[in-house]
């Protein structure tokens, strides 16, 4: 796996930073690889909130509430 960070100018997907996160002991590095999954989880939580979906899923949504 390489060594890219968010300083680097990429981003490593979740699921990436999740598997470094269980393989990482030294704990300066655990809590630089957490926070960063925790910025790209919100990164995915914001780009979910604002997909677009169709009309007939939306009206589905306020039914069901």
């Amino acid at each position: 796996m390489s060594e890219v960070s968010i300083a680097d100018g990429m981003q490593r997907d979740w699921r990436e930073l999740c598997l470094a996160v269980t393989n990482e002991k030294d704990s300066t590095k655990l809590t630089s690889l957490v926070r960063e999954l925790v910025e790209a989880l919100d990164r995915g939580e914001r780009g979910w909130r604002h997909t677009n979906r169709p009309p007939e899923a939306m009206a589905a949504n306020q039914e069901a509430a």
